[in-house]
């Protein structure tokens, strides 16, 4: 769906955590498309790769606005929880029902011509979608790995497409995450020291260990025996890391075995996946007074899948959102604000 109007700029994100280098990658978003809006869809409670989100998505939004986001939308976690094909996809349905004209992405090649001849190639192969796309193209980093992905996505919904190169002298989520680890938690703002696999795990040892494989592999992503992998994993091991340790294999990726067992804790099934293996819904996390004037001016077709309420959310997604915030909670000392749209007055030039 493309607006009449507006230059729309999208950019796709996860936070966990905001660092400096996400702030650069909106700057250089405005400056190479001059956009007159800018949306930001982020992983609410959870990341691509399965991992707990280590800020809240109220402060990943108000994070993204005060650094040049004029709206930002969610995606939830049954959305993003996937390998990079889907969680593109996924994003990608989102931002087009905005009217998003060109999103922009960092890369670690910057080299366009490679993106588009690989994008060319993996559009032959049908890669097993339970599996990381890693493992269908390991010699690539993995913001090219998404690269790819997001052009595919661009080209069926008729958006274009930019890159930025990925700069080294910013700090990765990656290494944010594992300093963090070591730091004191009030060295770091925002962040949730119990947003981890560790607080996570006697619930999902629990579940494993009380959980039939034959149910077991109704939940989605749970295929080709996993289900006794994780189980037998289980069984022995009480934390995390000893757990991951064992069921990590050639087969299942640390990625693959982290998703799997958040869908497991969700009890998100293969039947629900398949009935709603589309994402052309958009859930406003926050906005400025130009990410409110786009909402305010999209078509009434649009406006039917803008969610600004929980009473707007398809059953799907109420169900999704209840499941996801209770489990996010749970590992918790105090509860996280719920059902808030972070609204700015400014907005950027």
């Amino acid at each position: 769906m493309k607006h009449s109007r507006l230059n729309i700029c999208g950019v796709i994100t996860e936070y966990n955590p905001f660092h400096e280098g996400h702030a650069h990658h909106l700057r250089q978003a405005r400056a190479l498309t001059n956009c007159d809006c800018l949306v930001c869809i982020v992983s609410d409670y959870f990341s691509q790769r399965g991992l707990p989100s280590l800020m809240t998505w109220q402060d990943k939004t108000r994070l993204a606005l005060d650094h040049g986001a004029d709206l930002v939308i969610r995606l939830p976690a049954v959305y993003a929880a996937q390998s990079a094909d889907h969680f593109a996809r996924y994003a990608m349905e989102s931002l087009s029902v905005l009217g998003v004209s060109t999103i922009v992405f960092g890369s670690e090649c910057h080299d366009d011509r490679l993106l588009e001849k690989l994008a060319d190639e993996t559009g032959q192969i049908m890669p097993d979608p339970t599996t990381s796309q890693a493992r269908n193209l390991p010699a690539l980093q993995p913001n090219d790995i998404l690269g790819i992905q997001y052009i595919r996505q661009c080209r069926r919904l008729g958006i274009g497409w930019k890159t930025i190169p990925r700069d080294p002298g910013f700090i990765s989520a990656t290494a944010s995450r594992a300093f963090f680890d070591g730091q004191p938690v009030d060295q770091a703002d925002c962040m949730l020291a119990q947003q981890r696999w560790e607080s996570y795990y006697p619930f999902l040892r629990l579940s494993l260990l009380m959980t039939a494989p034959g149910r077991l592999k109704d939940f989605f992503l749970v295929t080709e025996g996993i289900e006794y992998r994780l189980a037998q994993s289980a069984r022995p091991h009480r934390t995390w890391e000893e757990f991951l340790e064992s069921a990590i294999s050639r087969t299942y990726s640390r990625a693959r075995i982290q998703r799997t067992c958040l869908m497991i804790l969700l009890q998100v099934t293969w039947e629900q996946m398949r009935e709603h293996d589309a994402f052309y819904h958009v859930i406003p996390a926050g906005f400025n007074q130009t990410g409110q004037a786009l909402l305010a001016s999209l078509s009434e077709e649009q406006k039917k899948l803008v969610c600004l309420k929980f009473a707007q959310l398809p059953l799907f997604l109420k169900e999704v959102e209840n499941k996801t915030a209770q489990l996010y909670d749970s590992v918790l000392t105090s509860p996280c604000d719920k059902g808030l749209i972070i609204q700015k007055g400014r907005s950027h030039a």
